[in-house]
């Protein structure tokens, strides 16, 4: 199994960076590896469809995500190129905003386990490059919200 994990402090309240991540349609704008996402909504979460590419290859799956009590969530392969696959948003309040770890877990198949090496420096590098897209659009949305408090 390979496991990356990275963490990034927001600077804007737990309630505004879940509102963000709980708009699943917008996976495809931070996560680096999806191109196109279907959703079908439910109330704990959702059935995403996802199409991208991973090390370049074009790859398509779907994911059965739900939402976490502490304002992420977790999304699980069901049916995909990969036997397992799992990705975890975990928020937790801190001072001066908000802690975003972002976990991801593959089982990868025998023909790139030779590989696990440069796959996990290509998954940090990712990871790295999606915390910065959610922070990005967090932050700005809360932003949004503050001038709408402000608004007469």
């Amino acid at each position: 199994m390979l496991n990356v994990s990275r963490q990034i402090l927001i600077s804007a309240p737990r309630d505004s960076v879940q509102e963000y991540l709980r708009d699943l349609s917008q996976i495809a704008d931070y996560e680096e590896k999806v191109d196109v996402v279907d959703l079908q909504s439910r109330d704990n979460g959702g059935v995403v469809d996802a199409r991208g590419r991973f090390l370049g290859l074009p790859w398509k799956g779907t994911f059965d995500v739900e939402y976490t009590r502490d304002g992420g969530y977790r999304g699980v392969m069901v049916s995909g190129p990969l036997k397992r696959m799992e990705c975890r948003m975990t928020l937790r309040p801190v001072t001066g905003g908000t802690m975003l770890e972002h976990g991801e877990e593959y089982e990868l198949p025998l023909y790139l386990r030779p590989l696990s090496s440069f796959v996990r420096r290509w998954l940090d590098t990712t990871l790295e490059t999606e915390l910065g897209f959610i922070k990005e659009g967090a932050e700005a949305l809360n932003r949004r919200i503050q001038l709408r408090k402000l608004e007469p």
